[in-house]
């Protein structure tokens, strides 16, 4: 009697969590939207380009004639055409394309168009990764995400904590992803962008 009177107490609230849990909502497993080519072109035009980035210099809408210009940011800007080298470094292509335009006019041409066009940009893997060539400086091709820029640098060592790896934004801005969850809940995935560093720490046996 004791038993069945038990039973009868416990049944209710046995029945009680298991609706709770029918009717909780599932988890959210829809992927994080990746970027289209455009919004991707437009990510790349509005970060600040570093040393050893490349960029494309179209000058048009004067006498001349300049094909393209590839050029390679270094530490004293960008080499073009009359005005010589033109500070590049913490600069987004639009910034650049404002100097640009200012250092040829009006005293090598009274009206001139310029665009600025990247042409590589990087992120940045560091700590515990397999290390390899592609550990440190990853060029950036496109849309990529915190555990696809980790296999891009050889993937996790053994030492690696999984579930704290930082990534510090170019604003300054830094976020953490739990990589062990991310596996299993790719909304948790963050989006890497130019300029991005990510790094590994060491796992605290």
């Amino acid at each position: 009697m004791e038993m069945r009177r038990s039973l009868c107490v416990l049944c209710p609230v046995a029945l009680v969590a298991v609706l709770t849990a029918c009717g909780s909502p599932p988890p959210d497993k829809t992927p994080p939207k990746q970027p289209s080519a455009e919004e991707v072109a437009k990510i790349l035009h509005s970060e600040p380009l570093q040393v050893g980035d490349k960029v494309t210099v179209e000058i048009s809408g004067i006498q001349d004639r300049f094909d393209p210009l590839l050029r390679e940011v270094k530490d004293e800007g960008i080499d073009l055409p009359y005005i010589g080298n033109i500070p590049a470094t913490g600069k987004t292509p639009s910034q650049l394309e404002k100097d640009i335009k200012a250092a040829y006019e009006p005293k090598w041409y009274p009206h001139v168009n310029v665009t600025v066009t990247p042409v590589a940009r990087f992120f940045y893997v560091m700590g515990q990764v397999t290390g390899g060539s592609g550990s440190g400086r990853v060029a950036y091709t496109g849309p990529i995400t915190v555990l696809g820029a980790i296999t891009s640098a050889g993937d996790f060592n053994p030492f690696a904590d999984k579930k704290h790896v930082q990534i510090t934004r170019m604003s300054g801005k830094i976020e953490y992803v739990n990589c062990v969850k991310a596996l299993k809940h790719p909304e948790l995935d963050l989006l890497v962008y130019p300029g991005d560093k990510i790094m590994v720490p060491r796992r605290i046996y």
